[in-house]
């Protein structure tokens, strides 16, 4: 009998809901607006629509991938880059499991994209990769011998904050010239605004790159050189079979492509310089699959 499961993916601007096969085929879903500065009331509400749509569609399971760090074992909001935000401590595991009476597994929304990769995206005929995701910040996932790293607390593959330039500008983690400050949507946009003396948003600075502006090409490539970097030392350190890229960046990746490889190239050790750096053939959908099929494996390793 096909099993369904509930995915959710709760993003910093929008949160989606799918019910997902257990081959990982999305059979309905629907977009809503993330409130989480809300706190709680956003939360027991995404809770009470998990409850209609798991009852209409009999899901056996709720998986979430979301913003922020949790903590594995209680499965509730660590403080992360924002102490004080309104979502800090919150039990979302238990918000969830209570509301809709079935199991519930929540994980960070970038590991639950690198569970996608190994079920059913670029990394599925590997056991042992780097996944990446890149938009307004930096996110990661790591795969070895064919399982998702943890850590102790549950945070580990917060990739975007590794140190590329120790001299280099503070960051919200505490550290310093972390790779997210230089290879994100965010640092591309003031990376470029600076140059240019004027507000402009990423997606315009790649529209200009496209098009053959020099400046705008100038800020991808440096933009670019700092992810090789970032893509060599972690190469480095865990020697992947592949890095797979995702996130809206990866729309403009021929744009960056060449200067990423050099890079890269340049930083990973002589044996790890062919290491593939893929894209994810995932798109936006990766987020509910994951976090579904996520959580079918938990429920079945229960």
């Amino acid at each position: 009998m096909e099993q369904h499961v509930l995915g959710i993916d709760i993003g910093a601007t929008n949160t989606r809901i799918a019910v997902v096969d257990s081959a990982g085929n999305i059979l309905a879903s629907e977009h809503l607006p993330s409130r989480m500065a809300e706190g709680r009331p956003f939360f027991q509400a995404l809770a009470d629509r998990a409850h209609d749509w798991a009852q209409r569609h009999h899901a056996k399971a709720v998986g979430v991938g979301t913003a922020g760090q949790i903590h594995r074992a209680t499965g509730a909001y660590l403080p992360g880059l924002y102490p004080e935000a309104p979502w800090v401590g919150i039990p979302l595991r238990d918000i969830l499991a209570d509301t809709t009476g079935l199991p519930a597994f929540v994980d960070n929304d970038c590991k639950i994209h690198a569970y996608a990769e190994l079920k059913i995206g670029a990394g599925r005929t590997y056991t042992d990769f780097i996944s990446l995701t890149l938009g307004t910040g930096i996110g990661g996932g790591i795969i070895a011998n064919g399982q998702l790293v943890h850590g102790a607390k549950g945070i580990a593959g917060h990739l975007g904050h590794i140190s590329i330039e120790p001299e280099g500008p503070p960051c919200p983690c505490g550290n310093r010239g972390c790779l997210e400050l230089y290879a994100s949507g965010t640092a591309v946009a003031n990376m470029a605004s600076t140059q240019l003396g004027r507000e402009i948003s990423s997606p315009e600075v790649f529209r200009l790159a496209a098009a053959g502006d020099q400046g705008a090409l100038a800020v991808i490539e440096r933009m670019a050189s700092a992810l090789g970097r970032g893509l060599g030392a972690l190469a480095n350190i865990f020697n992947p079979q592949i890095f797979v890229l995702g996130g809206g960046i990866m729309q403009w990746y021929p744009l960056l492509e060449a200067a990423t490889r050099r890079s890269f190239r340049a930083s990973a050790m002589t044996e790890l310089e062919d290491t593939p750096i893929l894209v994810s053939p995932l798109e936006g959908r990766g987020g509910v699959i994951g976090a579904a099929l996520y959580a079918l494996d938990q429920l079945e390793q229960d």
